[in-house]
This record gives structure tokens, C-alpha cells and sequence, in this order.
């Protein structure tokens, strides 16, 4: 027996409406203008877990699902979807719409997107988020036929996906990029449509591709047959490619820009400190940290106790105060803000007795002394925010420890290319979550073989955690495997966490409506320009 989630938003409908009007009243009619710092590579929404196009594809793509004014999962392409008892066959009725170019959107389009997603032949770097459905990892694996991967058009206005297990971050999955529509006749058609400026490249979303001049600028115009294009009041969006963040500030300070930072870039970070210390700066709480992955197939980092001694020598507290600077908060857990699972700490910030204790229990199971330990490689990219907080761990590790940590600094392509050989000790990264959902970062951990798992590590009770999260519909009783599970990986120590992060952006006082998600998605399609205070305009 099924049963419906109405999600048709009824009850939201006074209100969304009595917003409209005030803002259509006090708007002003205006191209943005924003900034880049890297060329996009592709509009194709199967590579869509890349920055920056993802925010492009963003604006020409809308999913079964998409986000509401203040991040809500709300229907986009789907006009409403019943839910099998179980929690595990979902059957998506689509609405009446469109492509850019005015053919229908249908089932089939998803279908055909969807598969060649986890098609091996045709799987992008956006493939990872097709994990919950049925027999995706098995595609991916060639182990069986994309035939058999679950999800299929019943007709061309519904479709039915059956996943793996209960979960009930789906919905939310439906309204990532990765999981646009594609127009299946012009992709068989013309392959290469998603590369380049053609009458081939249409979408379904609030905007439409205007022109693209690759290297130099990418320019979007309001969608007229997107099914709910009155919402949108946005003309044109300018996207400049801006290697410079020094530049794009430069930009920003004489209007020629209405929004630098986050989610399109790093600010400079003596820059960003003097905007914070006059309240110029904006900033979005996010599911980010910064931490290290540990190589715990090489000695030391393969010891335990080696591992749980650096963790705890580590004083996250004062850089986060004097390194950070911007209101970060210190991370004794991976999880955060929304995604988190418990409130205390799983361990005590900066215990040097401890982190003593673990380190000789360690040089005694390496059987060693701290002359004999050999200097450890940390490897960072070259970024003076993560140069800095390394700069503070390894003053904080010699001190504490007296072990020698030697940085090693490199680009990011030479870094990932380091961490997916296994060519690393230990290394500096960022991190963000896709979902708003545990399972994305804790999933990090589940198999060695993965390879996104660069830390090599796996523990047969972690496995056994995540496996009880995913069969669990109570929510409670999932949230408390999930808990088990951070538990055991703060145990264990493979990776290190060191500070969780903040959204940090800066932006034209009259661009109101915007919305910024704690995953670091943008959307702009309920925007608009005014010259009265936000407050006001919301009365």
C-alpha cells in the first residue's frame, strides 16, 4: 500500500504568494553579476559534482525535486510522489512542462539521464550520488546491466525508482544537479551539446543559456517556458571567469560585481579579517570541516595510538581563534550543524597529557624512541589560510610531542593525484557534505576499496553501523547507528578533524532573496533587486 507525502504545497501557498507581491512592488529589474575563478568545463549535469559548473547547471536544469525560498525540498519537474510502505520504491508524478526549446519534459529524459549516469561507459564524476538507488554501485562495477538499475518511465508522466535501502534524505537527492533531466533526443543527436555554445544545449530550469565564451564569461537569461516562471524576476545573470580573488574584490568595491566569496570561491584572508572586523562581511552556516586524512596503510599513521596521539596534541580552539579568525568553532566530531548527531564532543580538544600517553604507548608498539621517529610529511596546497593552520599544527606537534612535521606544498591536481595513489602520509583537505544527511560524509569510511576512502581504513563495527542505519525507517534509532558509527571513527582516528567552517561571501546590499544552503548550493531563482531594507520588504 502506498501513501502520499503531500507535497503539493497547498498550505504554502497564501504566503508564497503574499511575498510575491510585495517583493514584484519594490523590485528592480537588473542583470547580476557574479564571478568565477576557474573556467566550467561542461554543462553536463552527470558532472555536475564539479565547481564551479554546478552552479550554472543549477540555473539550467530543474530536478524531479528542487529548493524552496528558504531551502525547502519543494516539487520541481514532479508535481507530487507516493512513497511505498517499506520506504523503498518511489513513483514520481511529473507535471506539465517544458524545455527551453519548448519540446515536453519527460519521464524518459530522467530515465535516460539517470542510467547514463551509472553507465560505466558514460558515468561522469557525479555518479558517487546515485548510490541510494538500486543496483547503481552494481552498474558502476559492471556487475550487472544498466538494465537492471532501478529506476524505469512507467509512461512519459511518471516515473517509479526503487532504491537499495530506506532513505530518507531521497528527496533531497532529487533536487541536486547531478540529478537533472537531459533531453534524450538531443543527446543522441549531438553528444557533445554540453560543451559549447549550440541551439542544442536546452534546459528545463528558471534560466536558459544566453551565451558562452569559454575562459571569459557565461551569460544566462530568465527561462519564458520554465512552468513557474512568474516566481523568477531575475533578467540575466552574468558569470565572469576571475582568476584573481583580489581582482573580483577589486570588482565587487566598485559595483561591477554583486557577489564574491562562497559558494564560487575563497576570499583572500586578510581581506575577509577586515570586512569581519567592520560587520561587511556575510556569512551561511555549512556542513564543512577541515581535517586530515590520515594514509593508515604506512607507518606511523597506521598505528592507533600514533594516530590518536596527533589528534590529541592538536589545540583547535586556538586556531580557530587566531589563525581562522571567522567564527569557526572547533571539531571534535566530523559532523556538524544539521547533520550532526550528537551535541558533546567525542574528545578533548588539545590534551597534551593524553596525546603523550597514546604517542609512547605508540613508539613502544613501533618499537622506537621519538630520535628514531623520522619527520612526517604533511602535504597542503597552496592556500595561505590552510598554510597558516598547518604552520600553527606543526609548532603545536613539536611542541607537545617534539615530533617533526615537514610541510610539503603543492597545487590542488598534483595533491588529488597524490591522495588517490595512496602517495601520501598525511594530508590538509576540505571537506563539504552533498546532503543534508549523515550518510554522505560517514559513507567516506565504509570500504576500503571505495575510492573516495583515501584514508585505506576500514573497521568491520563501523561497516555493521552504517549497515543498521540504512535498514532503520525509525528515525531515532537511524540516528543512533549513525552516532556509533562517528564514535567508533573519532576511535579509531583515521581522520582528524580540526575546524568546522563557515559560507563567507560578500554582497550588493540590494540583491535580496538569494538563497545559500549549508551545502554550499546558490540559487537564485526567487531573486530580486530592491532599495528598501530586507526587513521591509518582507513585511
Amino acid at each position: 500500500m502506498k501513501k502520499s507525502l503531500s507535497i503539493l504545497l497547498l498550505f504554502l501557498v497564501p504566503a508564497l504568494f503574499f511575498c510575491q507581491k510585495k517583493e514584484n512592488k519594490d523590485s528592480i529589474s537588473r542583470v547580476i553579476n557574479l564571478a568565477i575563478g576557474s573556467n566550467v568545463r561542461s554543462l553536463d549535469p552527470r558532472i555536475s559534482s564539479e565547481g564551479p559548473s554546478y552552479h550554472i547547471i543549477n540555473m539550467l536544469y530543474e530536478g524531479l525535486m528542487r529548493l524552496g525560498p528558504n531551502g525547502e525540498i519543494l516539487p520541481g519537474a514532479a508535481e507530487s510522489v507516493t512513497v511505498s510502505e517499506d520506504k523503498r520504491t518511489y513513483t514520481f508524478h511529473l507535471r506539465d512542462s517544458v524545455w527551453s526549446n519548448g519540446d515536453p519534459v519527460t519521464a524518459h529524459d530522467f530515465e535516460y539521464a539517470w542510467k547514463k549516469s551509472v553507465n560505466p561507459l558514460s558515468a561522469k564524476s557525479g555518479a558517487f550520488t546515485f548510490y541510494a538507488i538500486k543496483n547503481a554501485s552494481a552498474c558502476l562495477e559492471k556487475e550487472v546491466s544498466v538494465d537492471e538499475f532501478g529506476v524505469r518511465a512507467l509512461d512519459d508522466k511518471t516515473l517509479e525508482v526503487k532504491l537499495e535501502n530506506p532513505a530518507p534524505y531521497f528527496l533531497s537527492l532529487c533536487a541536486c544537479s547531478t540529478y537533472s533531466p537531459i533531453h534524450k533526443k538531443f543527446d543522441l543527436e549531438y553528444p557533445q551539446w554540453a560543451n559549447s555554445k549550440n541551439e542544442h544545449l536546452v534546459g528545463n530550469g528558471p534560466f536558459m543559456l544566453k551565451d558562452w565564451r569559454k575562459g571569459v564569461e557565461i551569460r544566462v537569461e530568465k527561462n519564458p517556458l520554465y512552468w513557474d516562471v512568474e516566481k523568477v524576476q531575475i533578467p540575466e545573470i552574468c558569470i565572469q571567469v576571475v582568476e584573481s580573488p583580489n581582482t573580483q574584490i577589486l570588482l565587487f568595491e566598485k559595483g561591477e560585481l554583486d557577489w564574491v566569496g562562497d559558494p564560487f570561491g575563497s576570499l583572500p584572508i586578510d581581506i575577509v579579517s577586515d570586512y569581519w572586523k567592520r560587520g561587511k562581511l556575510e556569512f551561511a552556516d555549512a556542513c564543512m570541516v577541515s581535517w586530515y586524512f590520515l594514509n593508515t596503510e604506512k607507518p606511523p599513521f597506521n598505528n592507533k595510538n600514533f594516530r590518536k596521539a596527533i589528534a590529541y596534541a592538536i589545540n583547535r580552539k586556538a586556531i580557530a581563534e587566531h589563525v581562522f579568525q571567522l567564527d569557526e568553532s572547533p571539531a571534535m566530531g566530523i559532523l556538524n550543524g544539521e547533520i550532526a548527531v550528537q551535541d558533546k564532543p567525542y574528545f578533548e580538544d588539545g590534551n597534551v597529557a593524553l596525546a603523550q600517553e597514546h604517542f609512547k604507548k605508540a613508539l613502544e608498539e613501533m618499537k622506537m624512541t621519538v630520535d628514531e621517529l623520522p619527520p612526517i610529511i604533511l602535504s597542503q596546497r597552496a592556500e595561505p589560510l590552510s598554510s597558516r593552520a598547518n604552520q600553527a599544527v606543526q609548532q603545536q606537534l613539536w611542541e607537545a610531542l617534539k615530533i617533526k612535521v615537514e610541510v610539503h606544498q603543492a597545487d590542488w591536481p598534483v595533491i588529488f593525484n597524490q591522495i588517490a595513489k595512496g602517495d601520501y602520509e598525511f594530508v590538509s583537505v576540505g571537506w563539504h557534505s552533498w546532503l543534508k544527511d549523515p550518510i554522505y560524509t560517514l559513507n567516506a569510511f565504509r570500504d576500503r576499496s571505495s575510492a573516495i576512502n583515501v584514508c585505506r581504513w576500514e573497521h568491520p563495527k563501523y561497516q555493521e553501523a552504517l549497515r543498521k542505519s540504512d535498514c532503520e525507517i525509525d528515525i531515532e534509532k537511524r540516528k543512533e547507528y549513525l552516532r556509533q558509527a562517528e564514535e567508533l571513527l573519532m576511535e579509531e582516528m583515521p581522520v582528524i578533524p580540526l575546524c568546522f567552517n563557515k559560507l563567507y561571501y560578500l554582497k550588493n546590499s540590494k540583491l535580496k532573496g538569494v538563497y545559500i544552503s549549508s551545502l554550499r548550493v546558490i540559487d537564485f531563482r526567487y531573486a530580486y533587486f530592491s532599495d528598501e531594507p530586507l526587513d521591509e520588504v518582507e513585511k
